[in-house]
């Protein structure tokens, strides 16, 4: 029994000697690894130090800049046989590479394209007050007026102004998302804006209890629907609004300006409170402009002609309107229709009704599609 015990011991003895002896041949090499970790948290702190300081310094976009810089400077300060590989990632060919949060898949990521205030929303749940810090953004600024962010309890929201209307290219790698800004006119091959008429506080008409803002919005949404069934890859359709909200002049006419638009089609309702016989269609133009060919006139003669024909409402006419804001500052070829008088009764519950509605738009549609047809 003592015979076996001084055995086993002998053996541990020799394992443990060899153990140690071969530790000591790996030891430096150890040391080596240690020391580069504790370089490399070193490095993390100081940088992301650097950041906090600098967050509160600089913009938005000055912020990117720098959050660049900075991951580019610290690509090429890696041991050589790291260097390549940390600067490939970084020349990547999108504008901009943002980085999720740990635990943060692309499903807690919503992206919102803002086209009348050209402001793009992404917002990122789980996001904190130190997003930008600890995940820095990275890219170009270019295209982009301004950026900013905030931080709510849900999340926080990243938002980007943006110098002209652009169409969003994602593109997601793993913790990473890639974006690309696309004008609109490198995509689509006609391009139709379509405005709803007044909105919010600016209700327009008011009958009763009827609102002419409600009128130009329902057919605006059933006008969307003909389009949306009728989808044309090439064929780009933008809307001032689809909510009970107020755009500016400006950014109704710019929506039309900055996309390069074909077409501006203007949704409106009309109303002669001095009598109630009064009634029919007509659609306002830009007679300060070139009437011939595919122009403003021609334009809003078309819509006319096809609004009218479908609702069996009198035919009041073209009207000069370039006292009109968005017709005057449109660049494109620009109409507005009064579809009807809200102060007839008979006029008022057409215009109420689903059902005309959805004539209204499917005339209107009808006319832009004409339009197009005819080289607008």
């Amino acid at each position: 029994m003592e015979e076996k015990i001084v055995r086993g011991t002998s053996l541990f003895m020799v394992m443990l000697t060899v153990f140690i002896c071969s530790s000591l041949v790996y030891l430096p090499a150890l040391e080596v690894k240690a020391q580069q970790y504790v370089a490399k948290q070193m490095r993390i702190r100081r940088e992301r130090e650097e950041r906090e300081e600098m967050w509160a310094m600089l913009s938005g976009l000055e912020f990117l800049d720098y959050s660049t810089k900075q991951a580019m400077a610290t690509a090429e300060e890696l041991p050589e046989e790291q260097q390549q590989t940390a600067v490939a990632a970084l020349d990547f060919p999108q504008q901009l590479r943002l980085e999720l949060p740990k635990n943060c898949s692309k499903e807690d990521v919503t992206v919102s394209n803002h086209y009348v205030t050209r402001t793009i929303d992404i917002q990122i749940k789980g996001a904190g007050d130190d997003y930008l810090v600890r995940y820095p953004m990275i890219g170009k600024s270019d295209h982009i007026d301004d950026l900013n962010y905030f931080a709510g309890q849900d999340g926080g929201t990243l938002e980007l102004s943006m110098e002209h209307v652009y169409e969003l290219s994602l593109d997601w790698q793993e913790q990473y998302l890639y974006i690309d800004f696309i004008a609109p006119q490198d995509i689509y091959d006609k391009i139709v804006v379509i405005d709803a008429g007044h909105g919010a506080n600016m209700p327009g008409a008011i009958v009763g209890d009827v609102q002419e803002k409600d009128i130009d919005l329902a057919i605006v949404k059933q006008l969307k629907k003909l389009f949306d069934e009728n989808a044309d890859e090439k064929l780009g359709v933008y809307y001032t609004r689809l909510n009970d909200s107020d755009p500016a002049f400006a950014d109704r006419a710019g929506l039309a300006n900055d996309t390069g638009a074909n077409l501006f089609v203007s949704i409106h309702n009309n109303s002669y409170p001095q009598s109630e016989a009064v009634n029919g269609t007509a659609v306002l133009y830009d007679e300060k402009k070139e009437v011939a060919g595919n122009s403003s006139r021609h334009l809003a003669d078309i819509l006319l002609k096809k609004t009218t024909n479908a609702l069996g409402s009198k035919n009041m006419g073209l009207v000069a309107g370039n006292d009109i804001y968005v017709i005057r500052t449109s660049e494109a070829p620009a109409a507005l229709v009064e579809v009807g008088f809200m102060t007839n009764p008979k006029e008022l519950a057409n215009l109420t009704d689903e059902s005309y509605q959805k004539k209204c738009a499917r005339a209107i549609y009808e006319g832009i599609m004409q339009a197009l047809e005819e080289g607008y």
